[in-house]
């Protein structure tokens, strides 16, 4: 196969110079494509000179200032839909984040999609894009891309709006994400911009902003999420629902020694109620500590009693909501809870007298809480800690055996008199 000597190579260049091409990589692309056509026709036995005086013809009549029009208006119309995207994606993935951010406190389905949404607009869309153009103004304006600086740009933030996620969602690995995304800005990305901004004498002022910026975003969303509840407190509820545990036990073995004693059809009745609501409040506490971490295991013996001091992962969230509020998969248990809890006061203040009936309604009380009105299985189980939800949940076994208890004294205070008399 023919191949062109470096003389007459450079005889293609100065022709292709002669055109008054600018673009420099279509000057490239055109000096290779003449090459190989000339060196077809030289491999069919014709000489350069003969052959190149073909391809002179073809290039007249301005046709390579046409050709080089062409591409700079293709490239150009690709670039302003690139960036007209970019900003496209700036408005409507922030826009995302702030309105499912919204979604969320307000405890409106459709949050965590918005979320999702928005943080794989920004992270794995809106940074690549941006890069490509920021890219390609440093080369309009002639300068030199640093491409290190760009690259590991769009992989840590990437890395970091994940680790962001995976927290909002308590989905796991989420500590891993953060900490791989700070290590790798403090030990790649900030000593490569600050190379590039001592370089950059121009925009010097500009990029150190932008990496005063950078840290203090990532300094304030990683101090947001270190300010998890403190030891302390979730010590103190520990404490607190073990204690409302141990002394439901023993007001249950009280209620005991009463129903021996108070042989009647409706406190049976009622006892078999409470230790049906009692169970099953049991086994939904149950499944929120096995559903919080599957270390949890440990901590729930053969006939379902817990033993808080082998449990942790205390300050998970996910599980309580998953339990209680269900997802597409698995229905909730709270709404069966709230509707159980309602029959059971129905059924104390029938057998109660008139003076526990205040008590039975405030202890018992399922409706709106607060002034805003908020649902019940909101106020206590919409985004609280595993802990919290036990704490609530053992309360509730602590006072219906509580009133279990009155409702069985005031009977067998009734009872006791009857039998007196005969």
């Amino acid at each position: 196969m023919a191949e062109l000597t470096d003389r007459e190579i450079e005889i293609l260049n100065r022709e292709i110079d002669k055109q008054g091409l600018t673009y420099t990589q279509l000057q490239k692309e055109l000096l290779d494509h003449l090459c190989c056509d000339i060196e077809a026709k030289m491999d069919e036995g014709i000489e350069f000179l003969k052959a190149y005086e073909e391809i002179r013809k073809r290039l007249e009549d301005n046709r390579i200032q046409e050709i080089q029009e062409e591409t700079l208006l293709l490239i150009n119309q690709k670039y302003r839909m690139m960036k007209k995207f970019m900003y496209i994606l700036g408005s409507i993935a922030p826009s995302l984040l702030i309105v499912g951010a919204v979604f969320k406190l307000q405890h409106w389905p459709g949050a965590n999609v918005l979320i999702v949404l928005g943080s794989f607009l920004l992270g794995a869309v809106y940074l690549p894009v941006f890069a490509m153009v920021s890219i390609r103004d440093t080369r309009k304006r002639e300068k030199r891309v640093n491409m290190p600086m760009y690259v590991v740009g769009v992989i840590t933030g990437f890395i970091f709006i994940t680790g962001v996620l995976f927290k909002i969602m308590h989905w796991p690995g989420a500590g891993v994400a953060l900490t791989f995304s700070v290590l790798i800005t403090v030990a790649v990305f900030i000593p490569v911009l600050v190379i590039q901004a001592l370089k950059d004498k121009e925009n010097q002022v500009q990029s150190f902003s932008i990496l005063i910026f950078i840290l203090a975003f990532m300094a304030v969303n990683i101090m947001v999420f270190a300010l998890k509840v403190s030891k302390n407190v979730l010590g103190s509820i520990v404490v607190t629902t073990a204690e409302n545990m141990a002394t439901s036990q023993i007001i249950e073995s009280r209620n005991t020694l009463l129903l021996e004693n108070v042989q009647l059809e409706q406190t049976k009745l009622m006892a078999e109620e409470t230790d049906e609501l009692d169970h099953n409040i049991q086994m939904i506490m149950v499944d929120i500590l096995m559903a919080t971490h599957e270390n949890n295991r440990a901590a729930v013996s053969l006939d379902n009693t817990i033993d808080l001091k082998k449990a942790s992962y205390f300050d998970i969230h996910k599980s309580t909501e998953l339990v209680i509020f269900g997802n597409e998969i698995s229905k909730g248990k709270g709404e069966e809870l709230q509707t159980a809890l309602e029959a059971y006061r129905e059924l104390l203040m029938v057998q109660a007298g008139s003076e526990l009936d205040n008590a039975i309604e405030r202890m018992l009380n399922t409706g709106p809480q607060d002034n805003d009105q908020v649902p019940w299985l909101d106020y206590h189980f919409r985004q609280t800690p595993m802990i919290s939800a036990l704490n609530t949940l053992s309360n509730l076994q602590l006072k219906i055996r509580f009133l279990e208890g009155e409702v069985l004294n005031e009977l067998l205070a009734k009872h006791q008199p009857q039998e007196l008399n005969q």
